[in-house]
């Protein structure tokens, strides 16, 4: 890819220079809509795993534990290690080489600045997440006393404003609402697989013709796409009430993040 340590050093000096070079050559990035879905894959990064003990309701002691102060920290390390990963395994750097092209000030904070555009552009990919969490939480939770604990704290928290709009006061009120949802979904689910079940016992019929097992094809490949979909729906997507609480949620982190 270039022929001298010198070219390769300058090709270097010019990605932590160029944004646009950077964001293409090292986070595959081009468009607002790749940034989103970068932002989609770090939001399900940063709430299931890195900062699980912090954001995500399925792992939270109590909600006084809920901190968002952590997230564009874990947005800078994230980019860094993709700059990483550029450079061991595209410019075949030494790992210590790697690490020392992140030793200067003005780099770090040329990464910082992406991490903090990305999070004030797109951080809503990432709290859509944390309140999947909490809607998760309740969904799988049966009368659990520590559970409910944690549940009843958000619910009278500051994360959850206008509760009088939501239709949902206490953990028994959005549990029944939460559980309807779910089974409304657990039986869409069970209808579109019954639709995939008759399509195919026609499409394995020996006796039709090219047309027909043509035209079978195409409803299969369509009733199966439909099944995916539905069962990677949230459950917000069967309750307005549900989606006000998300959406509640989604707007109070945002006004929150503006303080951390």
């Amino acid at each position: 890819m270039y022929r001298t340590q010198d070219e390769k050093q300058k090709y270097i000096d010019e990605l932590f220079k160029d944004r646009t070079l950077f964001e293409w050559e090292v986070l595959h990035v081009s468009s607002h809509y790749d940034r989103i879905e970068i932002m989609e894959i770090l939001a399900q990064t940063l709430v299931r795993n890195k900062l699980k003990y912090e954001i995500n309701f399925l792992y939270l002691q109590s909600y006084d534990n809920f901190k968002l102060t952590q997230i564009i920290n874990i947005l800078f390390h994230e980019i860094a290690n993709e700059w990483m990963s550029f450079a061991t395994e595209v410019l075949y750097y030494p790992k210590r080489e790697a690490v020392g092209e992140l030793n200067d000030k003005a780099r770090v904070k040329f990464i910082h600045d992406i991490a903090e555009d990305y999070y004030e552009k797109y951080r809503r990919y990432i709290f859509e997440e944390v309140a999947d969490t909490f809607i998760e939480l309740v969904s799988n939770t049966k009368q659990n006393n520590k559970t409910t604990k944690l549940i009843q704290e958000t619910l009278q928290s500051d994360l959850i404003k206008n509760r009088q709009i939501l239709e949902m006061h206490n953990f028994y009120q959005l549990y029944n609402r939460i559980e309807a949802a779910q089974n409304t979904k657990n039986s869409d689910i069970t209808n579109a697989k019954t639709k995939v079940i008759e399509i195919k016992k026609k499409y394995t019929n020996s006796m039709i013709d090219a047309d027909e097992k043509q035209r079978l094809h195409n409803l299969l490949d369509k009733a199966e796409k439909e099944l995916s979909k539905l069962k990677n729906l949230k459950l917000d997507k069967f309750d307005p009430a549900i989606k006000r609480l998300k959406d509640t949620m989604v707007q109070t982190m945002i006004g929150m993040s503006h303080l951390s």
